[in-house]
Parts: C-alpha cells; sequence; structure tokens
C-alpha cells in the first residue's frame, strides 16, 4: 500500500479527536492491500488508541488479539502483550463494578469504558438529565452532541444551567453508528 498507508496512520496519530481516529483507522483496517506488518500496525495503534483514549476496552482486547495472533514476530509485540493485559484488567474490573448499584453518571462511564457508546448516550438522552463536564466533551466528540439545534433536544432540561449546556442539544433524532463496537 505503501505511501497511502503511511498518510492515513499519520492522520490518525495526530487526529485530536479519538472518535475520529478511530474511524481512520478503522477504514483503513477494511482495506484487503494491506501488508502483514502494515494490518499488525495498524491494529496495534487502534487498540491502543481504543484502550487510551476512545474508550473502548472490549475493541481494544479484539484489536491486540487480532495483531499477536497475525503478527506472532512483530517488533510491537511487547507493546501489544503489555497493553493487552492492562485492557482486560479494565473490561474485567469495570463489568464487575456494572453489578454494583451505580448512579446514571457511574453507569454512562463504565458503559463507555466498554465501547457502548450508542447505548450510554441513548440511555442519558431518554433520562432527562444532563451528563457532567467531562461527559459532555466525550459526547460531543463522539458525535452524539452538536451545538446546533438540528432537530435535537437540548441536553440541558433541569437544574441550575450550565455554561458548558448552553445552545448544546442531542445530534438528530437517532445516536450516530460507533464503528469502534467493530
Amino acid at each position: 500500500m505503501g505511501p497511502a498507508f503511511e498518510v492515513a496512520m499519520s492522520e490518525a496519530k495526530s487526529d485530536t479527536n479519538p472518535y475520529e481516529a478511530d474511524k481512520t483507522l478503522t477504514a483503513l483496517l477494511d482495506r484487503s492491500d494491506l501488508s502483514t506488518d502494515q494490518r499488525a500496525r495498524a491494529l496495534y495503534a487502534r487498540g491502543s488508541l481504543r484502550r487510551q483514549a476512545s474508550d473502548d476496552r472490549p475493541g481494544a482486547v479484539k484489536d491486540f488479539e487480532s495483531m499477536l495472533k497475525l503478527a506472532p514476530d512483530h517488533p510491537l509485540v511487547q507493546n501489544a502483550k503489555e497493553e493487552l493485559a492492562f485492557a482486560e484488567a479494565d473490561v474485567e474490573t469495570v463489568e464487575a463494578g456494572l453489578k454494583r448499584m451505580l448512579t446514571l453518571s457511574q453507569w454512562f462511564d463504565s458503559k463507555w469504558l466498554l465501547g457502548a457508546h450508542d447505548e450510554a448516550a441513548a440511555r442519558y438522552r431518554k433520562s432527562g438529565i444532563s451528563p457532567n463536564e467531562s461527559q459532555v466533551g466525550k459526547l460531543k466528540a463522539a458525535g452524539y452532541l452538536c451545538e446546533d439545534e438540528d432537530g435535537g433536544a437540548p441536553v440541558y432540561t433541569v437544574g441550575d444551567t450550565r455554561p458548558d449546556l448552553e445552545n448544546i442539544y442531542w445530534c438528530g433524532s437517532a445516536a450516530p453508528e460507533n464503528p469502534a463496537q467493530s
């Protein structure tokens, strides 16, 4: 694939929005013309992104496992094994935490880390309760919240107004499809 691969990898690594970077890497991995080395590098990059920034620990586990199976002698194998162990521990801890009584905010954070972005966003939207500032940032970056009405309901509905919720709406009538769940 040559330079086009390097350009796509560079774009993904430099994208400040981890959800957009995930889409770029997913599109790259959908290509059939990648060499084994390129596919392994892209799987490692997406797995690392999903573990560290785009909040999809199960997706990270799948990517690292796929990378290790595809290229067991790749130079990134040791890094992938270490990141895989961290991602697996995160999944185990978060899934165990979901068995306890949680607030909506705690439940959202747990489901978000597990890559269930559509489910987490839909539950907040249905509740009528406003997400906290950190969650608003994630929801905006992932495309669930918009700064113009676009036919969506306002995020702020009750309680004290917050500056981070002014002119913020749920985007359209449906949550975006999340490629990170593939």
